[in-house]
């Protein structure tokens, strides 16, 4: 008896037909695609927010930690000239992480800024309108 009721149609009741939704097929998918630009747009804006607002902390500090000099002693080793407030440190950067080499007595002074000479289009029409001897 229990079978009975369970076949589609018994019991008085109508079979149900599969339905989309009410609003049919074009507006599911308008529906699915405006669910996920918005959750593309919330993890964009996420992300924006996290990199405009962290690291606000030392804010009230301009240039508290400056990068003296870059040089490259291997493919992936660094050495990093390091100044924070007076003192000048020595890093050397690896795969492994960054290390503290040296730390100087003496700090050493910044080169001063580069006098903005000739321009690069300058040299590049100077270098264009030698003509090579053939």
């Amino acid at each position: 008896m229990v079978w009975f009721l369970l076949m589609p149609g018994a019991g008085g009741a109508e079979p149900l037909e599969p339905t989309i939704g009410r609003y049919g097929a074009g507006g599911y998918l308008t529906q699915l695609i405006g669910g996920l630009a918005f959750v593309l747009l919330a993890i964009v804006a996420f992300a924006w927010f996290m990199r405009r607002f962290s690291g606000t902390s030392g804010a009230g500090i301009p240039h508290a930690i400056e990068i003296l000099a870059v040089r490259s002693v291997g493919n992936r080793e660094r050495l990093m000239l390091v100044q924070i407030g007076e003192e000048q440190v020595l890093i050397g950067v690896g795969p492994a992480g960054m290390r503290r080499l040296h730390e100087l007595k003496k700090p050493l002074k910044s080169p001063a800024e580069p006098k903005p000479g000739v321009d690069f289009a300058s040299l590049l029409r100077k270098q264009m309108s030698k003509t090579p001897d053939a």
